[in-house]
Order: structure tokens, then C-alpha cells, then sequence
């Protein structure tokens, strides 16, 4: 069973303003710009079951799918595959044996 729990993913990037001018402020300054790219997705998926995960362009399904995997670690939350954490590194190359996952363009799947 795949249990996923409030999980959130956010990631930081330094703020910069244009120009040569701003590309030197960026060095001295510490202002970061936080984009949250999965907020708070809960779902189970039993033993058997099969599922598809399709949304619009830009609404986390791959960060979704990497945290899942153990690629990414959530921000917050908790994901368990029969109980074990994927992006425990205790746990992850045990269940990487029973997980498969390809990312890529339609045509590179036909």
C-alpha cells in the first residue's frame, strides 16, 4: 500500500534583479524567492490498485512522482510504501526492486 500524507514541496532560489548591477547585489544579498511547486496532496493507493496521476502543465505531478521514488524529500509531510520511507536511504534501495517509473515525452514512450 502507498500512503501519502500532506506532503508539500517548496524550493528557494536567490532573488535577482536585472542587469550587471543586479547580478552583483545578488552575490552580497540573502533575499530568497520560495516556489511551492506540491502543496498538501493526500492520497492511498491499496495493494492492486491502478491509478493514473494526470493534471495540467505545471501542478507537480513529476515533483509528486520524484518524492514518491525518493529523488526529492518532501518539505513537509510523509510518503510510505509498506510502511517504509523512500527517501530514507535505509529503505530506499530496497524498494527501488519494486518501483518503476519513466519520465518523458509521448513519443518516447510509443
Amino acid at each position: 500500500m502507498i500512503e501519502v500524507k500532506h506532503i508539500s514541496k517548496y524550493f528557494s532560489k536567490p532573488l535577482r534583479e536585472p542587469g550587471l548591477k543586479g547580478a552583483i547585489k545578488t552575490i552580497f544579498t540573502h533575499k530568497k524567492i520560495v516556489k511551492k511547486a506540491v502543496d498538501d496532496i493526500s492520497f492511498t493507493i491499496k495493494d492492486g490498485e491502478i491509478v493514473g496521476y494526470i493534471g495540467s502543465n505545471g501542478v507537480g505531478k513529476s515533483t509528486t512522482i520524484k518524492m514518491m521514488t525518493g529523488i526529492l524529500t518532501p518539505t513537509k509531510g510523509e510518503i510510505l510504501f509498506d510502511g517504509k520511507k523512500p527517501y530514507n536511504s535505509k529503505d530506499r534501495k530496497e524498494l527501488l526492486k519494486d518501483i518503476g517509473v519513466v519520465f518523458g515525452q509521448r513519443t518516447q514512450l510509443w
